[in-house]
């Protein structure tokens, strides 16, 4: 994407060690983007005082030498920062003067984020010349928070995205680069559908960062008349209350959310039932669905009947 000879954008990648966050980095580095440092939040350590950024070196050669095929660092931003020599900063403080003295010194052009649990201050947001993006995967201004693929599963959305912004010191607020739609298959998990989002958005930032430095890109503000915003779930956004939902909604959601976040509790009449997994559903008739087996249950939703597997009392 980029000429060697012309030079390409320095950019500095905040993320963490989960799946959302290496297919981002991975596209920047195909694309050509020159990537100078890697940040990852520190684990905290209790009862230490641990530095406001450290280096993270690689493991020595006796360590390496170990098969990582358990290894959770096999497939991280952080394994495939050391294989590309790119220096891995873990922060505790982002506001600290350590922290800021020290990722000024990248010069970067823009700060790339793609999942990131620290709260970024205007410090650094401002640090970059051309500004802090982030991979979100909702469509903007929809869905803004930390956990917005949970809250497109409880709201029964059949179409998501991702978008690209810029980043302010409001969540999720910042002018939009790009969207890109994708439409939610039927029974998706939510690994799954994270996974789908993480390789849009990852293919999208590589792009943006690219029309940004080039001065292609354009920025539009978010429509507040539009916008909705979730926290982190709470315990009855769990609860399933089998006449107030829609069938189809109740059983993606199942499908999406049981394995990830734990049991989902399906209220039907007066009984309450600890659903493991959702089987099937019709908006026929009861007899469409395969009889109910041991552990499983069907039940009448606002619109059709929802056939499910329970977690053993």
């Amino acid at each position: 994407m980029f000429d060697p000879g012309g030079g390409s954008p320095r950019v500095i990648f905040f993320g963490m060690q989960g799946p959302f966050s290496l297919p981002s980095l991975v596209a920047l580095l195909e694309a050509g983007i020159e990537v100078c440092a890697v940040v990852v939040p520190a684990t905290p350590l209790p009862g230490t005082r641990q530095p406001a950024i450290q280096l993270r070196e690689p493991p020595g050669v006796t360590r390496a030498a170990l098969p990582l095929l358990n290894s959770s660092l096999q497939t991280s931003i952080v394994q495939l920062a050391w294989k590309r020599h790119i220096p891995v900063w873990e922060v505790q403080r982002l506001t600290s003067k350590e922290t800021i003295s020290q990722l000024t010194t990248y010069r970067p052009d823009m700060i790339c984020v793609a999942c990131f649990s620290l709260l970024i201050p205007p410090a650094i947001l401002h640090l970059p010349r051309l500004g802090c993006l982030n991979v979100h995967p909702s469509l903007l201004p929809v869905n803004r928070g930390p956990v917005p693929i949970f809250w497109t599963f409880h709201e029964g959305h059949t179409t998501t995205g991702v978008t690209i912004h810029f980043m302010n010191k409001e969540m999720d607020r910042g002018d939009i680069l790009a969207q890109e739609a994708i439409t939610i298959p039927e029974g998706i998990s939510y690994a799954a559908l994270e996974e789908l989002c993480a390789n849009h958005g990852a293919s999208l930032l590589a792009r943006t960062v690219a029309d940004l430095y080039a001065g292609r890109a354009m920025r539009t503000p978010q429509d507040e008349t539009k916008s909705s915003y979730y926290s982190f779930p709470a315990e009855e956004d769990l609860l399933v209350v089998a006449e107030h939902w829609e069938v189809r909604q109740a059983y993606n959601f199942m499908c999406g959310v049981a394995d990830w976040m734990g049991p989902i509790v399906l209220r039907a009449g007066e009984e309450n039932f600890s659903v493991r997994k959702a089987i099937s559903y019709s908006h026929g008739t009861m007899e469409q669905l395969d009889e109910a087996g041991q552990h499983e249950r069907v039940v009448r939703c606002k619109d059709g009947w929802l056939h499910v597997k329970l977690n053993p009392a």
